[in-house]
C-alpha cells in the first residue's frame, strides 16, 4: 500500500469546528472529517516542528530521540520511517519548502531518497515583505542566530536571509501539485511510495493572500496591517514574549489571529483541490492518506505566542484524519498521540498486523494516553525564569498533568478545556483521580512513569544528568542509553 503523510505545519485543533464568525470557514476539512477516521483528541509530543516530526518518524519521545532545541539533530540508532520503508522497497520523498527539512539539520531526513524543496518567487517580482527583509538583513540575521529554530549551517549561511524571506511566500500549491505528479508517476511504474509533505502556508507569517504574505493595499485594513506586520512578527519570532515587560496590543493579537484563520481558509481550498484530484484519478484507491499537524499555535493564550515554551493544548492538540482504503469513516474521541503514526505507517508499509496501532479500537481504548515534553532553548538571554526550564505533560482521558520545576499542574480538561485553573497535587493524586474515572490501568501507569521520570523531585539526580538540571530542566528518560545513542 502507498503512504502519503501530509502535515499542515502549525494547524491547531482549537481553531477548527468553531461557530460561524468565530473561526475559519473550512468546508473541505469538515467534509474530510466525515470521509475519514477523524481523531478529535490527537496530541503532538512537542510544541514545535523538529522534535514533533522526529517523534512521528521514530516513535520516540523528544527525550529519547534528542532532536530538540538543545541538540538540533537526530543521531539516534533507531531507524526512521523513511529508512524502514526504503529498505522495504518504497520510493521515499520529502516535499516542502520548510527549512527544517532542507538537509542541513542532521538526521531528520534520513531515509528519504529524494528531497524536493519548492519555493515560490522565482522569476516574479519581489514581494514588498521580501524587500523589507532584504533591507533589514542585520536584524533578521540576529533573529536567525538567536531564535533557536534554525540549524548551525543555516545560522552561518549569510544567504539564508533570502531563503527565509522566500519561505514567507505561499508555495503549498507547488508542493501538492508535485505530490500528485509523483503519485501518478509511481502508480504508472508500479512502484510503492512514501511521500511526506510539510505544508507551510499556515505557518507564520500566516499568509492571508494566495500569492503573498501581505494583504492587498486596496483597503484601509490591508494598508494598516501591512505596515504593522514588519514590526510585530520579528518580536514574536525572537522569543520577546518570554522576556520581562513584553506587551502586545489587542489590535496586534487580533491581526495575527485573523491572518492565521485566513491562511487556514486558503489551505482548506488547496487541500480540497489535491484530495479531489487524487481521488478522481484513483490515486487513493491503494493509498493510506494521513492529514495532520505537527503542533498548534498560540495567540496570547497563557501569555504565549507562536510555538514555544508550551505543553498546553493550544500547542499540542492537533487535527488528525486517516483515510485507509479498507476502513470505514469514523469519529474517534480516544486520546491518541501523533507519535503513534510511526507504528501505523511502519505496520502498513511492512504489511504487518494493525491490531496494535491507532486503527485498532481495542488498542486505543486500552491506551487513551498521550505524553509530551518541551526542551527549552538555553542560549537566549533575558528570559523569565519560568521559561528557563524543560517541561513534561501527560494526558489520560480528560485528565492532564504538567510537570514544572515549581510543581505539578493538574487539569480536568472536560471542565477546564482552556487550562485556566490548575490544581496542585502529586502524581499519586493524578493516579487516584484517573482510577476513579475508570481509566485503563496501562494508560495510568504509562503516564505516571513518564511524570516520575520528568519530575525533579522524583529521584536522585545522576551525575551525568547534572547539566540538564543546571539549566532548569529534568533528566530525560533512559538518559544513559540516550547519551550512548548519540555517541
Amino acid at each position: 500500500m502507498n503512504i502519503v503523510l501530509l502535515v499542515v505545519d502549525s494547524l491547531r485543533a482549537c481553531s477548527l469546528g468553531l461557530p460561524a464568525g468565530r473561526g475559519p470557514r473550512t468546508p473541505f476539512l469538515d467534509r474530510l472529517g466525515t470521509e475519514t477516521i477523524n481523531f478529535r483528541r490527537a496530541y503532538a509530543s512537542e510544541c514545535w516542528t523538529l522534535p514533533a516530526h522526529c517523534s512521528m518518524f521514530t516513535g520516540l519521545l523528544p527525550s529519547e530521540h534528542g532532536a530538540h532545541f538543545q541538540n538540533m539533530a537526530y543521531a539516534g540508532t533507531a531507524p526512521t520511517l523513511a529508512e524502514d520503508l526504503a529498505t522495504a522497497g518504497y520510493q521515499t520523498e520529502v516535499i516542502t519548502r520548510n527549512s527544517i527539512f532542507d538537509g542541513t539539520i542532521p538526521g531528520i531526513t534520513r531515509g528519504f531518497r529524494t528531497n524536493t524543496h519548492l519555493m515560490a518567487g522565482a522569476g516574479r517580482r519581489i514581494d514588498p515583505l521580501t524587500l523589507f527583509t532584504a533591507f533589514a538583513k542585520p536584524r533578521v540575521r540576529r533573529l536567525i542566530r538567536g531564535s533557536g529554530f534554525f540549524g548551525a549551517l543555516q545560522r552561518r549561511n549569510r544567504d539564508f536571509v533570502t531563503t527565509l524571506a522566500r519561505m514567507g511566500i505561499p508555495a503549498d500549491r507547488l508542493v501538492l501539485d508535485r505530490a500528485l505528479e509523483q503519485m501518478a508517476s509511481h502508480r504508472q511504474q508500479g512502484r510503492p511510495y512514501f511521500l511526506f509533505l510539510n505544508l507551510y502556508d499556515v505557518h507564520a507569517p500566516y499568509c492571508p493572500s494566495p500569492t503573498s504574505p501581505l494583504r492587498p493595499f486596496t483597503s484601509l485594513r490591508g494598508c494598516v496591517e501591512n505596515l504593522l506586520l514588519p514590526s510585530v512578527l520579528p518580536r514574536i519570532s525572537g522569543h520577546a514574549y518570554l522576556r520581562p515587560g513584553f506587551r502586545l496590543s489587542q489590535r496586534s493579537r487580533e491581526m495575527l489571529l485573523g491572518r492565521y484563520h485566513r491562511a487556514i481558509e486558503l489551505m482548506d481550498e488547496k487541500l480540497a483541490s489535491f484530495y479531489d484530484a487524487a481521488r478522481g484519478a484513483g490515486l487513493l484507491d491503494d493509498t493510506l492518506l494521513i492529514v495532520t499537524s505537527d503542533h498548534g499555535e498560540a495567540f496570547g493564550e497563557h501569555d504565549l505566542y507562536f510555538h514555544d515554551a508550551s505543553v498546553y493544548d493550544t500547542n499540542l492538540r492537533v487535527p488528525l484524519w486517516i483515510r485507509h482504503p479498507d476502513r470505514s469513516p469514523a469519529v474517534v474521541d480516544d486520546v491518541v498521540s501523533t507519535r503513534g503514526l510511526h507504528g501505523l505507517i511502519r505496520t502498513v508499509g511492512l504489511r504487518a498486523d494493525c491490531r496494535a496501532t491507532l486503527l485498532a479500537d481495542d488498542h486505543r481504548r486500552a491506551h487513551p494516553v498521550a505524553l509530551a515534553e518541551h526542551f527549552h532553548y538555553p542560549h537566549t538571554d533575558g528570559l523569565l525564569d519560568r521559561y528557563k526550564q524543560n517541561l513534561a505533560a501527560a494526558v489520560v482521558g480528560t485528565r492532564k498533568v504538567i510537570v514544572r520545576r515549581e510543581g505539578l499542574e493538574l487539569y480536568d480538561l472536560s471542565a477546564d478545556p482552556g487550562e485556566l485553573a490548575p490544581a496542585g497535587g502529586t502524581i499519586a493524586d493524578f493516579e487516584a483521580v484517573c482510577r476513579r474515572d475508570g481509566l485503563p490501568v496501562a494508560a495510568i501507569a504509562a503516564a505516571a512513569a513518564h511524570l516520575r521520570r520528568s519530575s525533579p523531585a522524583a529521584a536522585r539526580v545522576p551525575a551525568r544528568a547534572a547539566g540538564w538540571r543546571a539549566i532548569g530542566g529534568f533528566e530525560p528518560p533512559a538518559f544513559a542509553q540516550l547519551a550512548g545513542n548519540r555517541a
